[in-house]
């Protein structure tokens, strides 16, 4: 088990090479990103608060998104309405049952919509295509 980092809230202009940002709080996912990021040397930031992640993703090469979060289809109107972050890639997760909150997602600009369990099966392989 790899040992819990801390990480900023936010990051901005001086965003790391490489660096993924992600909006999720569930511990399970979290941890999985952690542990696909540590061998990579992948640098991650969590954001919390949707309204700062423009200016957390500024540079970012991924952001990955909890859709199952109340913020998630802000996330994404932020994203996509942020000249600075439009144009960086997208993968969001959702239980595969929530067809509303898929097409929501897609229609809002995600890239990638995955179910939970497809994107735990393969955060590694997403975070390497990142780099």
């Amino acid at each position: 088990m790899i040992a819990p980092v801390e990480l900023p809230a936010t990051a901005g202009p001086g965003t790391p090479a490489g660096m993924v940002v992600y909006v999720v709080r569930d511990l399970l996912f979290v941890s999985k990103i952690r542990e696909a990021a540590e061998p990579l040397g992948v640098p991650l930031t969590g954001v919390r608060d949707v309204e700062t992640l423009p200016g957390a993703a500024a540079g970012a090469r991924l952001v990955v998104i909890d859709l199952g979060l109340p913020a998630a289809m802000r996330a994404l109107e932020l994203l996509a309405s942020d000249p600075s972050t439009a144009a960086i890639p997208t993968v969001g997760f959702v239980g595969h049952e929530r067809t509303d909150v898929i097409e929501t997602a897609k229609a809002l600009g995600c890239g990638r919509v995955m179910a939970k369990g497809e994107f735990a099966g393969r955060v590694g392989g997403l975070l390497r295509e990142a780099l």
